[in-house]
């Protein structure tokens, strides 16, 4: 008689293994199965529930690698995002100072330039006025 075991089941008998100290394998697990339940179930069924409850292994030492070079990498990455803010913050306020420099020489030349012409037109009038004497009493 075909009788379907249930998830619950399956993970159960899989934990009682490892609880015994056994190792979690597709074959252990049909055998545990049969003796608790009278029946082992689907054979890939059972084997792609047993994977997923299998442990992780132990990573390969090159993802360690790599992992470790995705650390430094996005550190560096990091480091570099900050240098960079720094050196624009750094331009940022040279490009006001050079702005201020240059707003104050600017308007330092238009107060010269006003007393340019106000002196050009003084010295005018004076001329004028020379050459108003000159001419009544010449």
């Amino acid at each position: 008689m075909n009788r379907k075991l249930t998830d619950e089941q399956i993970t159960a008998a899989a934990r009682s293994l490892r609880e015994s100290g056994q190792r979690l394998s597709g074959r252990a697990l049909r055998a545990v199965l049969r003796r608790q339940y009278g029946a082992a179930g689907k054979t890939d069924r059972l084997f792609a529930l047993c994977r997923e409850l299998q442990p992780p292994e132990e990573q390969p030492a090159i993802i360690s690698e790599l992992r470790g070079a995705l650390r430094a990498a996005e550190q560096d990455r990091a480091a570099a995002l900050e240098e960079r803010d720094r050196a624009l913050e750094r331009a940022q306020r040279s490009e006001a100072r050079e702005i201020a420099h240059q707003d104050r020489w600017a308007n330092e030349i238009h107060v010269l330039r006003e007393q340019v012409l106000r002196l050009q037109q003084e010295l005018r009038v004076l001329r004028q006025r020379a050459a108003s004497v000159e001419g009544q009493g010449g």
